[in-house]
């Protein structure tokens, strides 16, 4: 059985146990701790992966020149899908809304925003080695030292090529090490979808929020299955943009019942090199830097979620000014998310909050409900995105694979 279907069949699964199991405290014991070992299973190579693979990836690129080529690209290309999507989330917002939600008072207890002196301070430690034994959620500081190994390697091949051979070969074990932990998938994607669903039975008052998740949901459906394959189309005629979107497909499933990149990266890691043909040292360089920096998805669903705050706040219309407002400081913030690949969402509502004042710097707690459900599918489009961006500047930089064609291959 291909794998999208084995993801599909682990989903169905999870959500007849969800809707079946009732929602009293031992179901949920149990479930926390069977989603609080699928995290950590699926996390449990990430840094080791990246680590490895991301020196490799910078001497590989700069020993065929195509190094800076493709971080502009990506980086040309990272801009250009966040400021448009950007606008996109802004202007449905303004023109079309999805109404007014009551508001009703929430609370969090932990804030995810993490101030710019600690990620300086947490990105360049005293002892670089600490980088190998500190936060998982937080890659800057792994990836700068990885960056600068690679940079070196390039150099004086004589000495270098020792510990060259050492890292590809850590990095191809690493890789096939990750294949055997991604059978396990479909069962973590039932554990996940299971707990997803007993949360949304217990939010009171769910329809208030159905036009805020519909509209978003079908922004992104229309932007995954309609613009996505149009603009690969538009770029590569000689390639169906339909089998490029089904071949990570089942990384996008995984991407939306998680709501977790960093859940997701060892499986997006495989799709893209496996069904999408990507090469190993292209992924290894950009995913990282597009799962911490390149937020389009995360910048449209928070300019449209904070456009429903203002409006759900004030009895007035907005205005064309706060339009432009909150789409130009959405895009900013999205870029500003390092040390939050999984909560971005949240971390980025809250700067938005604080930063718009006028009474609303905790207006986002009224969406605390609905959260969840919303990072979920803002994983999904980040991802899509970072898949096709990823696509784009492969190909663009000359790096493709000949005579490769994507799709399902596993």
């Amino acid at each position: 059985m291909k794998t999208p279907y084995r993801y599909l069949l682990g989903i169905v699964i999870g959500l007849a146990a969800g809707f079946l199991l009732n929602t009293n405290d031992a179901v949920s014991t149990v479930l926390n701790a069977g989603v609080d070992l699928a995290v950590r299973l699926s996390r449990y190579l990430l840094l080791p992966l990246i680590f490895f693979s991301l020196p490799i990836a910078v001497t590989k690129l700069r020993r065929k020149g195509s190094l800076g080529t493709l971080l502009r690209r990506s980086s040309l290309y990272a801009l250009i899908a966040s400021a448009a999507l950007t606008v996109l989330g802004t202007a449905v917002a303004w023109l079309i809304g999805s109404g007014r939600i009551a508001v009703v008072p929430e609370s969090l207890t932990e804030s995810p925003v993490i101030k710019l002196g600690t990620i300086v301070h947490s990105s360049f430690p005293l002892n670089s080695f600490n980088v190998l034994t500190g936060e998982s959620s937080f890659l800057l500081p792994l990836l700068i030292p990885a960056f600068l190994l690679g940079w070196h390697m390039y150099h004086d091949r004589e000495i270098s090529e020792p510990v060259f051979n050492f890292f590809d070969s850590m990095s191809r074990i690493l890789y096939r090490a990750n294949r055997y932990v991604l059978f396990l998938m479909p069962v973590l994607l039932a554990i996940l979808t299971a707990s997803a669903v007993i949360d949304s039975r217990r939010i009171v008052e769910f329809q208030r929020f159905l036009p805020l998740l519909g509209i978003i949901l079908i922004l992104t459906v229309a932007l995954i299955t309609g613009i996505y394959p149009l603009i690969l189309w538009l770029t590569d005629r000689k390639h169906s943009p339909w089998k490029s979107m089904a071949g990570i497909s089942a990384a996008l499933l995984s991407a939306l019942v998680s709501g977790s990149p960093l859940f997701n990266y060892g499986n997006l890691t495989r799709h893209l090199k496996e069904n999408l043909n990507i090469p190993r040292h292209s992924a290894a360089l950009i995913t990282p830097i597009y799962l911490m920096f390149a937020r389009g998805g995360t910048a449209m669903v928070l300019s449209f979620s904070m456009m429903t705050i203002i409006r759900s706040y004030s009895s007035l219309e907005i205005t064309l000014f706060q339009a432009a407002w909150t789409a130009l400081f959405s895009f900013l913030i999205s870029f500003a998310l390092p040390a939050s690949p999984d909560r971005g969402l949240t971390a980025s509502l809250i700067i938005l909050g604080g930063l718009y004042g006028r009474g609303l710097e905790e207006g986002w707690l009224i969406l605390i409900p609905v959260l969840p459900l919303l990072i979920m599918i803002t994983t999904l489009l980040d991802t899509a995105t970072a898949a096709m961006l990823l696509l784009l500047a492969n190909r663009k930089s000359g790096l493709e694979e000949e005579d490769a064609v994507a799709g399902v291959k596993f």
